[in-house]
């Protein structure tokens, strides 16, 4: 399956949960384990599909999600690669 996406790691279980709470007003995002190839985590990550990247660029831009406390993932057939 040729799947792609976008995942929002955290290092605190509280700043992921924040963020969800901040984000589900503005686009669908899902609750999942964080990939085991990307370690420095929490363990609990923020799937976000293609289609709603712009309006997760916006709110990180807006700082909806605090800087600092995420990391961003382009996950494309199962690898994964920060976005800066």
């Amino acid at each position: 399956m040729d799947e792609r996406y976008y995942l929002l790691t955290f290092e605190s279980t509280s700043s992921a949960i924040g963020a969800e709470h901040g984000l589900l007003p503005l686009l669908p995002v899902r609750v999942m384990p964080t990939l085991r190839q990307i370690s420095a985590s929490c363990g609990i990550s923020l799937r976000v599909e293609p289609q709603h990247y712009p309006a997760l660029e916006r709110a990180l831009r807006l700082g909806v999600v605090a800087p600092g406390t995420y990391r961003l993932y382009l996950v494309e057939r199962g690898e994964a690669r920060e976005v800066i």
